[in-house]
């Protein structure tokens, strides 16, 4: 542990709990802690969303995209309930209350060109599905299959707006976020927690919890924190601007050959200010092609999966996304939400948005009890810390 001279003098306000890092799993936190009745506080250096939150796609899924390979997996089954969790949230009916906050797209919707299924049909409309997928008719289809011959079915599955979110995370907690990019002299490990000690501030917390995404690696180092590793896995998202103003939420899974959809797709705006932002296994593929090719890629992906749109003077962009996460032997993608722990340090990634709140429910799990004996207000912050903007 780093055991530097403190650096300023002054007392130390006692607090439960100090988070590092303000991305959806921050934020969620302090809003959690905060109704447990913890002493929280929340430092972030740039804005709330960072670098991984806001170039997520939003959605809230239930794992069916994990089990595309024709069998339930652990990945779709440890996130299967999770969308239910979310509307009760939504619904006000659940601790973490996010009455108010925008849901882009309230159904999700995987499509497939005929014959391109296979046994996955068979495989959807089996019984240890019931509930999380169901075909539609032609009837049913949303405006944009409009001249798409296949099968199209609808998810339990919906599209969060991400800043919206964090706003709803973080109202009235604003005065306990300091923008402040916490470096390892900032921090001195004692007996029952740790201290934080920056210009004019200084805390005292009993537990230091980590969110930092992609800085996790580093702060692990800088603090000697023992038996805790972390792993990266880089996607390269493909943002397009059509000209023909049509919202799609969808995976698209015509002639996959793996356990991924082909296609992942948000929409965001609507008319000329229209953005779909793609992900799945052009994503996944795509960290190892340049900007160019895979732009030149993800144009004819579009026009091959949905041909019955028009994708003249479409614009293109890519965007690289760093996913930070729990060491994975192999470097897997882990199924789970994570939470590990040394002494009075928690290390803590969603590993997906839709996890979040079982995160927090494992966070829970491993905080002592509130000390109901702090009592001094908290200094008052003159940085607070931003709602981020979309990547795009």
């Amino acid at each position: 542990m780093i055991t530097h001279q403190r650096p300023n003098t002054q007392e130390a306000t006692h607090v439960d709990a100090a988070i590092i890092g303000g991305g959806i799993a921050g934020c969620w936190l302090l809003r959690l802690l905060s109704n447990r009745g913890y002493r929280v506080v929340l430092f972030e250096a740039d804005q709330l969303g960072g670098d991984q939150t806001l170039a997520s796609q939003g959605m809230i899924h239930g794992g069916l995209k994990y089990a595309l390979g024709g069998s339930l997996t652990g990945a779709s089954e440890s996130i299967a309930s999770m969308p239910g969790r979310w509307r009760r949230c939504l619904a006000g009916q659940d601790e973490v209350d996010l009455r108010g906050v925008a849901v882009l797209a309230d159904r999700y919707y995987m499509f497939a060109q005929h014959s391109t299924l296979g046994r996955l049909t068979t495989f959807f409309a089996s019984k240890a599905l019931r509930g999380r997928v169901n075909k539609l008719s032609a009837n049913e289809w949303p405006d944009a299959f409009n001249g798409f011959s296949g099968f199209v079915y609808a998810l339990n599955d919906f599209v969060m707006d991400v800043p919206a979110l964090l706003a709803q995370l973080t109202l009235g907690l604003e005065t306990q976020t300091y923008r402040y990019q916490i470096a390892p002299e900032h921090v001195l490990a004692i007996d029952d927690g740790y201290e934080i000690n920056l210009p004019g501030l200084r805390f005292s917390a009993r537990t230091l919890i980590s969110c930092a995404g992609n800085g996790s690696n580093q702060l692990l180092k800088d603090l000697h924190i023992p038996g805790l590793k972390t792993q990266r896995r880089p996607l390269k998202q493909v943002i397009v601007r059509p000209r023909h103003g049509i919202t799609l939420n969808a995976h698209c899974v015509t002639g996959i050959t793996n356990n991924e959809p082909r296609l992942t797709i948000t929409s965001h705006g609507s008319g000329d200010d229209c953005v779909w932002y793609i992900g799945g296994l052009l994503a996944t593929t795509g960290t190892t092609r340049t900007d160019d090719e895979q732009i030149d890629f993800a144009r004819k992906e579009l026009k091959t999966c949905l041909p019955w749109l028009n994708w003249d003077g479409a614009d293109f962009a890519t965007l690289d996304v760093d996913r930070a996460e729990p060491f994975q032997e192999g470097g897997l993608k882990p199924d789970e939400a994570y939470v590990g722990q040394a002494g009075h340090y928690l290390q803590c990634f969603p590993t997906k948005l839709t996890l979040t709140p079982d995160l927090g429910d494992r966070v829970m799990d491993r905080m002592p009890e509130p000390d109901t004996r702090i009592s001094s207000p908290l200094p008052s912050s003159s940085h607070t810390v931003p709602i981020g903007q979309l990547r795009w």
